[in-house]
């Protein structure tokens, strides 16, 4: 699809490139910067896949328990969402998995989607009942997270979300920004990120013109822009809320992530697929 640039960000003859197809529901991107390559989620396969420049697509994981949303803290560590096991669980470097949490006040958790690790070790995370199937919902509310391995300790810091989704810090981590993507109720909500790992504030920061698809991942780039998965493509609204254009997309857009050697390519799951594009811009996140 022809894009069209948005300055600062996404040059005039920059478009997405496809990497891979012909899968079942991918979800979760998140760069490895250790093994310079993609990590992945097929969902829908109960996999993890790897995609790099020199070894192409790759299952290093099945089965996976039905892996949606991942990502790597500054050991080398995956800590991934888990619909099957409605968990989150960490993946140390030699392959060892071990559950951390799947129970808020003694009741299994809905189906953790998407998680975000702050630069103090925490754990942030959205628990929607989407990976739920036909097991019975034994949370009354669809909570955002807050997870301390070092105590443990779960703590809800918010609510009163529809359908909380998409999670990322701002680049100063003062601001925490989650999506929900229920159908009536598209929209992307700021945090203010307090000492004492609380949450105030709370005010809609913009709404997703999207009528068929919420925000699904949501990350920040370098800049402090704010990118949402939407259906259509990535959306991308200024700090302040102003959208500032689409990266519009053929396959149905699940999530993305920046990787690469410089942060600046946008790596985009569809349903199906997976592509990249290259960006002006890196992200926030040094995982690069």
């Amino acid at each position: 699809m022809n894009n069209q640039a948005i300055p600062g960000i996404l040059s005039t003859d920059a478009e997405p490139i496809l990497l891979a197809d012909k899968m079942y529901f991918c979800e979760g991107p998140v760069w490895d910067k250790w093994h310079n390559r993609l990590i992945f989620s097929d969902t829908g396969a109960s996999e993890h896949k790897a995609w790099s420049e020199t070894d192409g697509l790759l299952t290093v994981r099945q089965p996976s328990f039905g892996c949606n949303g991942n990502v790597f803290d500054t050991q080398g560590n995956l800590y991934t969402c888990e619909h099957e096991s409605r968990a989150i669980s960490k993946t140390d470097r030699n392959g060892q998995r071990e559950v951390l949490v799947d129970r808020f006040e003694n009741k299994r958790l809905n189906s953790p989607n998407d998680l975000e690790i702050k630069s103090d070790g925490t754990i942030w995370f959205t628990d929607p009942p989407y990976g739920l199937g036909d097991r019975p919902k034994e949370q009354n509310k669809n909570h955002v997270f807050f997870f301390d391995p070092q105590t443990p300790r779960l703590t809800s810091v918010v609510d009163d979300f529809h359908m909380p989704n998409g999670i990322a810090f701002s680049p100063d981590e003062t601001k925490l920004y989650v999506g929900d993507s229920a159908d009536d109720n598209r929209q992307i909500r700021v945090f203010n990120v307090n000492s004492d790992h609380t949450l105030s504030g709370g005010n809609v920061l913009c709404h997703i013109d999207n009528k068929e698809w919420g925000a699904d991942g949501v990350d920040v780039d370098a800049l402090g822009n704010i990118y949402a998965g939407c259906g259509d493509g990535i959306h991308i609204f200024s700090p302040e809320g102003k959208l500032l254009g689409k990266i519009l997309m053929s396959d149905a857009v699940t999530n993305f992530a920046f990787g690469g050697s410089e942060g600046k390519t946008l790596f985009i799951t569809g349903q199906t697929t997976l592509h990249k594009i290259e960006l002006l811009v890196a992200g926030s996140v040094k995982r690069w």
